[in-house]
């Protein structure tokens, strides 16, 4: 038979009878015939796990998916499940597991991350011919409750607004309650997204932590960088807000620090200041 490095290979079946050990080879027969090569090496599902990580989703995935993939993983994945033979993991051995991150009272959001981890390491492997099936995929997913959220009614958005007036991020709060940007979005807003003589603004930066560090990224989607109108009371505390960065830029001298982009020679001061 042919592995998965292109190799021709002799394959031994074996059985506790004739019959189930006759079964096994006309499976791999059929294998063969569809063009499914078998796995170049008995990989454990923790093996698994540490080849994709490191090979696949680090290098190709933004760092936000790859530590979540990771810590999933690590600190669940691999301990109860991380011996077991990749090719002979089965659905029940999947819904015990999952069962007893339950009876450990893990939540189920965690639950459920856990469990698409799994899911999308076994499609992978499907990819690279090493399975022919996601078992993970017979599991039912744990059910996740939503959060109901309780916004602010106009009142208390009003009071909360005159309590922060003189705040220096007022306009990032104005931002946050009257257009519904997220805190990532209103961190990477800088003064060239603006445009005040048409009222309109265009996001197309985030600000994301990195290995405990804040870096500026792109926005996921072209959708998301979409223009946007910008509300005239928007407009007016952002003016507000730019006059006093200008009056900080005066006072601070030399110890002004711009933005991220200014390294690359653009123009890049932003609305809000983020730390590390």
């Amino acid at each position: 038979m042919t592995n998965t490095d292109g190799h021709r290979v002799r394959k031994y079946v074996y059985g506790r009878t004739w019959d189930e050990a006759n079964e096994k080879l006309g499976k791999l027969q059929d294998q063969e015939r569809n063009g499914v090569p078998v796995p170049s090496r008995a990989w454990t599902l923790g093996e698994w796990l540490a080849y994709w990580i490191k090979h696949i989703v680090e290098p190709n995935l933004e760092f936000n998916t790859y530590s979540k993939y990771e810590s999933k993983a690590r600190l669940y994945l691999c301990p109860h499940l991380g011996k077991k033979p990749l090719t002979r993991l089965s659905a029940a051995q999947v819904r015990v597991f999952m069962a007893a991150l339950a009876a450990d009272e893990v939540p189920a959001a965690t639950r459920f991350e856990v469990l698409r981890t799994l899911r999308n390491a076994l499609n992978r492997a499907i990819k690279e011919e090493i399975l022919t099936r996601n078992v993970a995929l017979l599991v039912d997913m744990p059910k996740v409750g939503k959060e109901r959220a309780k916004p602010w009614n106009p009142q208390e958005a009003v009071t909360f607004l005159r309590s922060a007036r003189a705040h220096r991020l007022f306009a990032a709060f104005v931002l946050v309650l009257v257009l519904g940007l997220r805190r990532s979005e209103v961190l990477g807003l800088r003064w060239q997204d603006f445009d005040f003589d048409y009222r309109q603004f265009t996001p197309v930066k985030q600000v994301q932590r990195v290995r405990g560090e804040l870096i500026l990224r792109d926005l996921k989607t072209e959708s998301s960088q979409a223009a946007l109108p910008l509300p005239g009371f928007c407009a007016r505390v952002l003016e507000e807000r730019r006059y006093l960065q200008d009056l900080e830029r005066q006072i601070a001298g030399d110890h002004w620090v711009q933005g991220p982009d200014a390294a690359a020679g653009r123009s890049a001061h932003r609305l809000t200041p983020y730390r590390s």
